[in-house]
């Protein structure tokens, strides 16, 4: 017996996650439609205007939130360029400020240089005029050796001969010295070109100095017109970023707009088989129309009579399947009499379906009347199955009222699809509606599966549960 408890809490928790919502039992395709109202209470004279006013806003809504997304694409695009742009304006002007600094130094290096080089050329020039001069020397020093010779050719005097001896001799060197042929040139070149290297590195009007010069200014004012292009740039990316959030929010807006204007299609009634034909000949239209809130009700009739089937076949053991067998069958027929009175148009196959609901949802809610009542016990478990099914009936019923006039939570989607009344109410709606062929078979699929496992437990009679809960 427990564990045909647990495996009916197993198909419950299945249910809970099973694409069961209420809106696609009477919505079929992308356009939102309100649910179909009772028969007889809304008319279409008062409700034609508003529900084509709702379908062309929505389509509006459509375009409009296309356009929106589009722009909030675009503007995130430029967003991302524009600071893609900035992050390069930035290292642009690093570099130009670091070209500036480079130049602005290597210009100061060069006024030391040049004043350096200044020293330099004119100590070669000199040094070579001073060679040049080496044989305008060397006859001096010839005519002043001669000289003294001359003047001392008489003496007899030790020293002075000695001396004399020692200028022959220098007289001698001096006059055999002589520079090579080609040292002047050498010498007259390398004074000009540290004259031209000065007046490169310190004199304006030379090609070094002015390019230097020019270098430096140009790349000054590249900085500063990195610095204007970074400035600009950075006011763009925050342009653009201003420009993206005011997008995002208009995108926001209009998706909140839509889903607004889905909100009033869904809260004005749905139109009849016989309006829309009426609104619009020559197209297909939905063949038969059952409020929700009808199979709500008809759903929760098939929940509360199952609860009493099993509690008065619990009660008289003996003829359990007479009152559980007979009651669904009264049960089903009072629910076909109800949804055809409601419902409009209904086909054959939908009937076939709802009688196939309304059978399986009387049958789950007494199986898993009877499952508690023999888990639990008589009492504990009649006061159970009557506070799920109490329960089952306020959820269910809020879930589906409120899914008629607007969304349902996500929780609250779950909490319902776990219930059997739910299922019922999606079998029905689905079939009345001409909806969703998924939910109306995993639907049946659900309640099929807790009504077999109820039945066995039926089938195997109180007292034997009893047995099989006893210690051994």
């Amino acid at each position: 017996m427990k564990t045909r408890l647990v495996l009916a809490l197993v198909i419950l928790a299945i249910g809970a996650f099973m694409p069961l919502s209420p809106a696609t039992t009477w919505n079929t395709g992308e356009e939102v439609q309100g649910a179909p109202a009772i028969a007889g209470t809304a008319s279409s004279n008062a409700l034609v205007d508003a529900r084509r006013a709702a379908g062309e806003a929505g389509s509006q809504a459509g375009f409009l939130t296309n356009g929106t997304g589009q722009l909030k694409d675009g503007a995130e695009e430029l967003k991302d360029g524009m600071t893609e742009l900035a992050d390069g304006a930035e290292t642009a002007h690093s570099g130009a400020e670091s070209l500036a600094g480079g130049l602005s130094e290597l210009n100061a290096g060069m006024g030391q240089l040049g004043s350096g080089a200044t020293q330099v050329a004119d100590g070669v020039g000199t040094a070579v005029d001073t060679v040049v001069g080496f044989e305008a020397v060397k006859g001096q020093v010839i005519a002043t050796i001669d000289r003294t010779l001359e003047e001392t050719k008489d003496s007899t005097d030790p020293a002075i001969v000695d001396t004399r001896a020692t200028l022959q001799d220098l007289r001698g060197q001096v006059e055999t010295a002589e520079l090579p042929a080609d040292i002047v040139s050498q010498l007259n070149q390398l004074r000009d070109g540290s004259r031209e290297i000065s007046n490169q590195l310190t004199t304006p009007g030379y090609a070094f100095y002015d390019g230097m010069n020019t270098a430096a200014s140009g790349a000054s004012e590249l900085s500063s017109g990195m610095t204007a292009l970074r400035d600009g740039t950075a006011t763009a990316r925050d342009g653009s970023q201003e420009l993206y959030d005011g997008a995002s929010q208009v995108d926001t807006i209009a998706g909140n707009t839509k889903s607004k204007i889905q909100d009033v299609q869904t809260a004005i009634p749905g139109p009849s088989p016989q309006e829309q034909a009426a609104a619009a000949p020559g197209e297909e239209v939905a063949p038969s129309a059952l409020s929700p809130l009808v199979a709500m009700l008809i759903a929760a009739l098939m929940l509360l009579g199952g609860f009493a089937l099993a509690l008065a076949a619990y009660v008289v053991d003996g003829s359990r399947w007479a009152i559980v067998g007979g009651g669904t069958a009264f049960l089903t027929v009072v629910g076909l009499v109800l949804v055809m009175v409601l419902g409009t148009g209904l086909s054959p196959v939908a009937m076939i379906a709802i009688t196939a609901g309304l059978a399986l949802g009387a049958l789950a809610s007494a199986g898993l009347t009877w499952i508690l009542l023999a888990a639990v016990g008589p009492r504990i478990g009649a006061g159970v199955a009557a506070l799920l099914a109490a329960v089952q009936a306020g959820v269910v019923g809020w879930v589906w009222n409120s899914a008629t006039t607007g969304a349902v939570g996500t929780a609250w989607q779950i909490a319902a699809s776990a219930m059997p009344a739910h299922w019922t109410t999606t079998t029905l709606s689905a079939a009345g509606n001409a909806g969703s062929a998924q939910a109306l078979w995993i639907s049946l699929a659900l309640a099929a599966a807790l009504a077999i496992l109820g039945s066995v437990a039926v089938t195997r009679g109180r007292a034997i549960e009893a047995d099989a809960d006893s210690p051994e």
